[in-house]
């Protein structure tokens, strides 16, 4: 069984995303031969033999629709990512060459404004719509958005969370949480609300000094960080290093995700693994499906400022046991949400 993730942005990085971590899964667990296709967008991946070993890599220039022309006969399931004129190119195509018993599988990625797109009475909706029913299997990541595709295209449509890497064999032991905020992903972008995060941190620690607010990842170069001189606040840059990361987790007893819009946000799951407590918004629609696990955080509106300093200002004064809290939410994390098994729901759909 061929498995071919096409998707022609792929980095080292998403090795630990869903767009790596499938076709490895797919590999490890259920035999495939897994292919992830791309153009060759860094000069080496180290983390396919560390995080993918067993999963092989296609270089190609261009959109891929010459390498599904070329190989479209050797594939038996085509994954493709996002609706959009690319994807639907692409599945088009291979719809058209495939061997009998071939399928095309589209895992969305979706957030709530894609959602709204794909309804719209125009071209792009249009097109957003003929590439959902171009394809054989579409998958959703949240409980909303599937809910609402399943009304309208049935069982094309399934639901498959995503998760989060790990090789332990059970969650962690022990925990010593200390008095900090973190945040992870790429900072300063409109979506993440980076600038919203470090107001509403600064408003809520007022004149005390006992907690701090890490932010890991790189800084877009617009970003204009509203407290530059508060030494609470400590950018940490991009962390390429997953222990250093981890570290990081397993320290904090928040796990700030203040985004105003997002399709997933698969640190939410790394955090709450290491037992954070999760703060995200209402842009964020994964955030209340792993609040329904673990019962362990709080949903605030899109760019409320005011909300999130009331959260981490409860958070500040809260007598609650954070060791004892972050180790129950570990092992729900660790239950519901690891890439093994959620592969596994996926391959019984597709194989």
């Amino acid at each position: 069984m061929v498995f071919v993730t096409l998707f022609t942005r792929f980095k080292n990085v998403h090795f630990l995303k869903d767009v790596g971590m499938i076709p490895y899964y797919m590999h490890e667990r259920h035999g495939c031969t897994s292919i992830i296709a791309a153009n060759k967008n860094e000069d080496y991946y180290p983390w396919l033999d560390e995080y993918a070993g067993g999963v092989k890599m296609h270089f190609f220039k261009g959109y891929g629709i010459a390498y599904i022309i070329r190989n479209a006969k050797k594939i038996d399931v085509l994954n493709v990512y996002h609706l959009n004129l690319q994807s639907f190119i692409l599945l088009s195509v291979f719809r058209l060459l495939k061997k009998k018993g071939a399928r095309s599988y589209l895992k969305l990625d979706m957030d709530e404004r894609g959602l709204k797109r794909l309804f719209m009475k125009n071209p792009v909706g249009f097109i957003k719509r003929m590439t959902v029913k171009t394809a054989d299997v579409v998958s959703a990541e949240t409980e909303n958005i599937y809910n609402t595709l399943k009304k309208t295209y049935g069982d094309k449509v399934i639901f498959v969370t995503n998760g989060y890497y790990t090789k332990e064999s059970s969650p962690e032991k022990d925990f010593l949480k200390k008095n900090e905020i973190l945040t992870a992903g790429l900072l300063g972008t409109e979506a993440k609300a980076t600038d919203v995060l470090i107001k509403a941190f600064v408003k809520a620690a007022g004149d005390r000094r006992d907690w701090i607010l890490r932010l890991a990842g790189p800084v877009d170069e617009a970003f204009i960080n509203p407290c530059p001189d508060d030494d609470r606040i400590i950018f940490e840059g991009e962390i390429r290093d997953r222990e250093r990361l981890n570290s990081l987790y397993r320290d904090a007893k928040v796990f700030a995700f203040p985004s105003r819009h997002e399709s997933f946000g698969i640190v939410m799951l790394e955090a709450a693994s290491c037992g954070d407590y999760i703060i995200s918004t209402k842009g964020v629609p994964a955030a209340a499906d792993i609040l329904k696990v673990t019962d362990y955080g709080q949903i605030v509106g899109i760019d409320d400022a005011d909300q999130l300093a009331d959260c981490f200002r409860a958070c500040m004064d809260s007598k609650r046991d954070w060791n004892k809290e972050a180790l129950r939410t570990a092992r729900l994390t660790f239950e519901h949400y690891r890439w093994e098994e959620t592969v596994d729901t996926l391959a019984g759909s597709l194989l």
